[in-house]
């Protein structure tokens, strides 16, 4: 009597525990010493840690200053639709964009193709905003820095 189940013979089931048994081993390894460049063998540090209840949350945003409005830094959205790469593509980048400021001549490049009836970029600057908190709430205390700065030739 034939029953239809196929049964997968000592080699298969070698190779398939063998399979589990590596990636077991590179998601264990990544989860126990791995970052955000072992992916998908770790977890992305901004799903897997959280912040401590005291201390200080950053994020990372542009200011530009305009020819309509020479001296005059504004914030400006860090989108694909704005400056053609969005927040964590220049964050990925800062210590390039700290030791290259010039650099952030393509994005005021991107601004200018990407949104040609605003205002020309004259000049961008990264800067990185800590709201400083406490016990989990924010204190109104704003820290910022500028990480890198560019004007034009």
């Amino acid at each position: 009597m034939e029953t239809g189940v196929v049964r997968l013979g000592a080699a298969a089931k070698a190779w398939r525990a063998a399979v589990v048994l590596v990636l077991t081993g590179l998601f264990c390894a990544g989860s126990l010493v791995g970052d955000d460049h072992w992916w998908p063998f770790s977890p992305w540090r901004m799903f897997s840690t959280s912040q401590a209840p005291t201390g200080a949350v950053w994020s990372t945003g542009i200011e530009v200053q305009t020819a309509d409005a020479p001296g005059k830094w504004v914030p400006a959205p860090l989108t694909p639709g704005n400056t053609g790469l969005n927040r964590a593509e220049i964050e990925g980048r800062i210590p390039q964009i700290e030791a290259d400021p010039a650099r952030l001549g393509t994005l005021a490049r991107s601004h200018a193709e990407l949104r040609p009836t605003s205002a020309a970029w004259t000049a961008l600057r990264v800067v990185r905003r800590q709201v400083v908190v406490v016990d989990s709430r924010p204190t109104g205390e704003v820290r910022a820095e500028v990480l890198a700065q560019w004007t034009a030739p």
